[in-house]
């Protein structure tokens, strides 16, 4: 069974650099509780490490990270978001969990749809 891929892995990777700092500053714009600021925090900066090492790795050069890495990363993120969506809607937190939520399903639906290949040498 495979899945529709539209998205190039390089699009996802400029997506994901795009998502990155909103991640970071939302937390401060929308007033979340102390352990949501962190966790979105966190979050952000790994997906902007993610997409500029395999930026790099598409880019040929040393120290990339490998596509399947990047894809097993791609959906682990998203159930992280998921996690964290119910966790702080379980604790009186709804805009985080709503933002959480939202993102969930973006990182989800970058995920499922991306092609997870590299450029032919």
């Amino acid at each position: 069974m495979t899945l529709l891929r539209l998205i190039p892995l390089q699009a996802n990777a400029v997506l994901q650099t795009i998502i990155a700092p909103v991640m970071i500053v939302a937390p401060f714009v929308l007033g979340f509780s102390a352990p949501a600021l962190v966790a979105s925090v966190l979050f952000g900066v790994v997906l902007m490490g993610t997409a500029l090492s395999t930026s790099a790795a598409l880019a040929g050069q040393d120290g990339g990270m490998r596509v399947s890495a990047h894809a097993s990363l791609d959906l682990g993120l998203a159930f992280a978001a998921f996690a964290c969506a119910f966790a702080f809607g379980l604790m009186q937190d709804p805009a985080a969990g709503l933002f959480f939520g939202a993102t969930a399903i973006v990182q989800m639906l970058l995920a499922t749809t991306t092609r997870y290949r590299t450029l032919p040498a």
